[in-house]
């Protein structure tokens, strides 16, 4: 009964519904934007790419689009629709057609970041011994990491982000020290501090994440 209703009402308005938990919603907004996401997925390709995993980030772009638009701004949610499906998709590919970052992919050491326990107190994933074990994919592992390091550039002092960066380089503390002109204890201090911030910032992403994943893993099957 709450479909056949649901049917009959504007994208904008189901929305509504769809930020509020509605499953129907979710599924006929995705159901409408089927075309629009598969037609984008066409004008891209990637030596490496399978179309079904374009098309399944576009889906995640999607997704995006329908919890993050402003239902007060009353605005046209297609071209926010199209901006965010042909976002996730360019992203993607740029991934796959670059060079991996270094200091995320090499220099970083996940037990110097993540080595309280295997899971906090909220049943989160993030913590882990293992670099391999956050995510089976290197996309969504690197696509992760770009995220959290750049919302903690914005949660820091220029400053506190360089101490931070140099520790993932696996700098010394005595080298950043110097080179920072701060005692020890004060650079201890700033690790630790960047240390919380990253993992807070990291595991919010990955709950968004495993959200959009989960959701149209369960829609495929």
């Amino acid at each position: 009964m709450i479909v056949y209703k649901l049917r009959k009402m504007r994208t904008e308005e189901l929305i509504e519904y769809a930020q509020t938990g509605t499953q129907e919603a979710i599924e006929l907004i995705v159901e409408r934007y089927h075309d629009m996401v598969y037609k984008l997925s066409q004008q891209y390709y990637g030596a490496w790419a399978e179309k079904s995993d374009i098309i399944q980030n576009g889906y995640v772009g999607l997704l995006k689009a329908i919890f993050y638009y402003d239902c007060e701004k009353k605005s046209n949610f297609n071209t926010f629709a199209w901006m965010n499906i042909n976002s996730e998709m360019k992203s993607f590919l740029t991934y796959l057609n670059r060079k991996k970052n270094k200091m995320l992919s090499e220099s970083v050491s996940f037990e110097d970041i993540f080595h309280e326990t295997e899971e906090d107190e909220e049943g989160s994933y993030f913590i882990t011994k293992e670099k391999e074990d956050i995510y089976e994919n290197p996309y969504d592992n690197e696509m992760m990491l770009e995220k959290t390091m750049t919302a903690l550039k914005k949660e820091v002092s220029r400053q506190e982000y360089r101490v931070f960066e140099m520790f993932l380089q696996k700098y010394s503390y005595d080298e950043i020290s110097q080179s920072e002109k701060l005692k020890k204890k004060k650079v201890d201090n700033t690790i630790q501090k960047c240390k919380k911030v990253f993992k807070g910032l990291f595991n919010a992403y990955q709950k968004e994440f495993r959200y959009y994943q989960e959701w149209f893993l369960g829609r495929m099957n």
